[in-house]
């Protein structure tokens, strides 16, 4: 039985995609019934939050090294710079917008511009590495971002 959308065959890959976004939206809406219904503890709650962040990351690195072929050992310095931006602005916009929804959107927009620009930053001066070289360059750039972040926030 062939398979259709709006009268044009699907493409096993786009079925695929399809039972993989429904079982996501159905995960959503699961989670949010059980919140809501008060059954899921606090330390599952908060421990949800980190999980979708792992689960972007791991979805980006995906695309990076699974499907570009790019190998990328500094990934999560690139996150890092994003998040910390987003949340630098986030709490800086804290008195100005007490609206969240408008905050967090706002934060989301900051992190990822400043994730693109530490991109840019590390990808022109590299365009023309491959294999080992890209790797090294990355693996300093995501260890640069760390030290830079411990230095900020006053650790040691």
């Amino acid at each position: 039985m062939e398979k259709r959308l709006n009268g044009k065959r699907l493409s096993k890959a786009s079925r695929s995609g399809f039972i993989n976004y429904g079982i996501v939206i159905a995960a959503f809406v699961i989670l949010q019934l059980l919140m809501a219904l008060g059954l899921l503890s606090n330390s599952l709650q908060s421990l949800l939050v980190p999980t979708c962040c792992y689960i972007v990351m791991a979805v980006s690195l995906n695309l990076t090294v699974g499907i570009l072929g790019e190998l990328s050992l500094g990934h999560a310095g690139f996150m890092s710079l994003g998040a910390f931006s987003g949340i630098v602005a986030s709490f800086l916009l804290a008195d100005v917008i007490p609206f969240a929804p408008l905050r967090l959107a706002l934060s989301m927009i900051v992190g990822a511009v400043f994730g693109a620009v530490g991109g840019v930053i590390v990808g022109v001066p590299v365009l023309r590495l491959q294999g080992d070289y890209l790797a090294i360059v990355t693996l300093a750039f995501g260890q640069i971002i760390k030290n830079i972040i411990i230095a900020v926030r006053g650790g040691g």
